[in-house]
């Protein structure tokens, strides 16, 4: 039995291995997957964001392998990141600029080295845990046999409690962590495929680099009785540093009690501040915050998103032979997908607004969503 496909490329290769980037698209709109994945259209728009999130990983990825050690974790970041420094990518607003996350980067490597003794998980065995690569072929001895799911897991850590494998994906993001995990598709493929209940999303948030009033912050240095890692409340700022408070209430109380620039109004107030804050240097506080969210995802959830994926394969196998990848167009609220799809000049025969998004050239399947936002 010869082998199946899920398509042939634009350089003739039939491809096998299917992906959860694959379903995302494929579900979003079958035309979109074809002329990204079959025809070799791609976004000629490059973000920061993706190249961040890359060096970040490989960053924590050192952290581990070099013995915990965050000057070399550090430096491998800053070493990755400066190769990007040049170069025309698209910065978002929590972004900023290359330097803006030239220093962030370094604060969130930091900062996780605080807080990875605080997480749920370990990482006994660093050389063999990340990007562990998973197959699974999802249809043996049909005539779709050979086809294979395949996912390059972030991390496989193991739970300190129960010794229990966790699969962990790492996210750079402007946003908190999301509160439902559980129902995450990505963690459930994930879950599926390793038959692990355990998932977590280890998340990198970025804040931004400004300080002011009210902003949350840890520190990344012990000072002054504050321990490295501890999380505070910037209640004001000066030319020599911030003062910083564990207690949010503080902030809340200054507001109402001293209203108004008088004289005696800012001397009672900057005595309150005294009183209940401590001064510490800016650039030993960071804004960034480093997150982890656990999540156990049932054995119906895992196998639900099984037959999804399953179908998925069928339906796209189905497509190809067929030659057929219909549109799923929407330019009106709720249904707008088109609006902002990079693939809207092709779809619309705007052969200038065509060239203006994209390019053609063949990716690699598992090239299609990488990155961590």
């Amino acid at each position: 039995m010869s082998k199946a496909s899920l398509y042939v490329n634009s350089k003739g290769y039939g491809v096998t291995r299917h992906s959860y980037s694959g379903s995302e698209s494929f579900r979003f709109c079958a035309r979109k997957y074809y002329l990204e994945r079959v025809q070799g259209w791609s976004e000629k728009v490059e973000r920061a964001a993706k190249f961040f999130g890359i060096a970040l990983e490989k960053a924590i990825t050192c952290y581990h392998q070099n013995g915990l050690n965050v000057s070399v974790a550090v430096a491998d970041f800053c070493r990755l990141w400066a190769e990007h420094k040049d170069k025309q990518y698209e910065y978002s607003s929590k972004d900023g600029n290359w330097e803006t996350l030239a220093l962030s980067g370094p604060e969130l490597v930091r900062l996780y080295a605080l807080r990875y003794p605080t997480f749920p998980y370990t990482v006994p065995n660093p050389q063999d845990a990340f990007q562990v690569e998973t197959t699974f072929e999802v249809f043996p001895g049909t005539k779709l046999a050979g086809i294979e799911f395949m996912s390059y897991i972030d991390l496989m850590a193991q739970v300190k409690d129960t010794f229990s494998p966790i699969i962990i994906d790492m996210k750079t993001s402007g946003l908190d962590i999301p509160e439902l995990i559980m129902l995450d598709p990505q963690l459930r493929s994930y879950s599926w495929v390793k038959q692990c209940p355990d998932v977590g999303f280890l998340w990198f948030r970025k804040c931004g680099r400004s300080l002011s009033k009210g902003d949350d912050v840890s520190l990344l240095e012990t000072y002054d009785g504050i321990e490295a890692g501890a999380e505070a409340v910037v209640l004001a700022k000066d030319d020599f540093g911030i003062w910083v408070t564990p207690d949010r209430r503080v902030v809340d109380e200054i507001d109402a009690k001293f209203k108004g620039q008088s004289k005696p109004v800012v001397a009672a107030r900057q005595a309150h501040i005294e009183a209940n804050a401590t001064h510490v240097p800016e650039s030993i506080v960071t804004k960034q915050k480093v997150q982890f969210g656990h999540a156990v995802i049932s054995p119906e959830s895992a196998e639900d998103i099984g037959r999804s994926i399953s179908r998925d394969i069928v339906n796209i196998h189905a497509a190809t032979e067929e030659n057929v990848f219909p549109m799923q167009s929407g330019v009106r609220w709720p249904n707008d997908r088109c609006c902002n799809c990079v693939m809207r000049g092709i779809c619309s025969g705007n052969s200038e607004l065509r060239d203006q998004l994209v390019t053609r050239k063949q990716v690699d399947e598992f090239d299609f969503g990488k990155g961590n936002e």
